[in-house]
């Protein structure tokens, strides 16, 4: 799955706005999709999950992480169910258990998405739509994946003048010795 080309650092707000609220409609359409007894034709679920709106790289980022979801919910299902030990899926909230999938996906699916981006989408998702008990359990469960299954992006991702400048540090500390 690819995402928008550009590093979220260089994203406007509007696009980052408009970001979310593909996010959110996606999460609002697997949520939905946890229900049998809607069919997909009813016009009130299509227009509730309609998520065209004016940005078409937003339209195209829901789209394809839809399709990404939907492609990799057995793995993911499985990967939620062995690190949320002692939950299963059934025990977590629908809520709960699709931002967790979202994030997942983008986590390890994504490269463009970046770890903290994906976490932070994650959280604010969360925030909005679940308890407050909730938010601590899905950060845990998302460092947790990245740690095992993505550590190129995981969460701990140095930048290149903090690694410089602790390398610079530690040399003046042997001079003066």
């Amino acid at each position: 799955m690819t995402s928008p080309g550009r590093s979220a650092s260089s994203l406007t707000p509007g696009r980052r706005r408009a970001l979310h609220a593909a996010r959110t409609k996606v999460l609002q359409r697997l949520f939905a999709d946890e229900y049998d007894s809607f069919p997909q034709t009813d016009p009130v679920l299509r227009a509730l999950l309609h998520w065209e709106g004016e940005d078409p790289l937003a339209n195209a980022f829901a789209d394809r992480l839809y399709s990404e979801l939907l492609f990799r919910k057995p793995e993911i299902d499985a990967l939620i169910e062995d690190l949320a030990k002692g939950w299963s899926l059934g025990r977590l909230t629908r809520i709960d258990r699709n931002i967790l999938r979202l994030g997942l996906c983008e986590i390890l699916y994504d490269p463009e998405v970046p770890f903290r981006v994906s976490v932070h989408e994650a959280l604010e998702l969360a925030h909005e739509f679940s308890e407050p008990e909730a938010v601590a359990f899905i950060n845990g469960i998302l460092h947790e994946a990245a740690v095992r299954h993505a550590p190129g992006k995981g969460p701990y991702d140095p930048s290149p003048v903090a690694a410089t400048t602790s390398r610079q540090s530690g040399r003046s500390g042997e001079a003066g010795t």
